[in-house]
């Protein structure tokens, strides 16, 4: 399945002016589950599974976010 077809969303991010480190991403993804009655488990830097699903964890500039940077989960195959 293509990439840009598979379920993904951004996760809340405090200071988006600064990249986001894999701590920073981690901390906003296990806060992000926390506040939705969700359960994370962190498989390395990049992946998460979430509730019984494994997502991709992208760190970088947001699209349209004019320069911000952003955190997002794109759910795996």
């Amino acid at each position: 399945m293509l990439r840009m077809f598979r379920k993904s969303f951004s996760v809340p991010y405090e200071n988006s002016s600064e990249y986001p480190t894999v701590v920073m991403a981690m901390d906003a993804i296990t806060k992000y589950c926390e506040e939705n009655g969700e359960s994370c488990m962190f498989i390395s830097d990049d992946e998460v599974e979430i509730s019984g699903k494994r997502y991709e964890i992208l760190r970088g500039l947001q699209c349209g976010g004019r320069g911000n940077y952003g955190i997002k989960c794109l759910e795996k195959q």
